[in-house]
């Protein structure tokens, strides 16, 4: 049985898809809005497959993460796993056998409906307790960070 662990945001954004869809799926503008993301450099590609690295802190420190692109539905859906993690300039601790964060979007009466979802795999069973006791809730500030960072600006800039 695989256990996933699996945090959840959601938040309604006043704009059209369109403009939160211009804003989310341009890798480069991650830094205006998702609070993982100090710089994204595209390494290879356009939409489904695209290979990235987001670079951040976690724990302070300064944090790399190569992604893959898994899916890039126009308006709906754009998701991507990480293939490979640094932290501090080596490789991260590995507490999770795969991780993919998914953004959904669906339109909703005068806005959009903005969802954010991390899903981690554990790296066994007392790395998943850590995972829940530590890191979910450092996942969840984020992402509500992230979302009204979404809410509260002009996406049609």
């Amino acid at each position: 049985m695989v256990v996933v662990i699996e945090i959840v945001r959601q938040a309604h954004v006043d704009a059209p898809v369109d403009d939160v869809w211009a804003k989310v799926s341009d890798a480069v503008r991650a830094p205006e809005w998702f609070a993982f993301a100090e710089r994204v450099e595209v390494r290879a590609g356009d939409g489904l497959g695209q290979l990235r690295t987001q670079h951040g802190r976690w724990g302070g420190k300064p944090a790399e993460v190569d992604q893959e692109v898994i899916a890039f539905e126009p308006g709906r859906l754009l998701a991507w796993r990480h293939v490979e993690e640094r932290l501090n300039g080596k490789p991260a601790p590995k507490f999770a056998a795969s991780t993919e964060f998914r953004i959904e979007l669906a339109q909703e009466d005068g806005g959009t409906s903005v969802t954010l979802r991390s899903l981690q795999e554990p790296a066994g069973r007392v790395k998943g307790w850590l995972m829940k006791a530590f890191g979910a809730k450092d996942v969840a500030k984020a992402m509500e960070t992230s979302l009204a960072r979404l809410s509260g600006e002009e996406l049609g800039q």
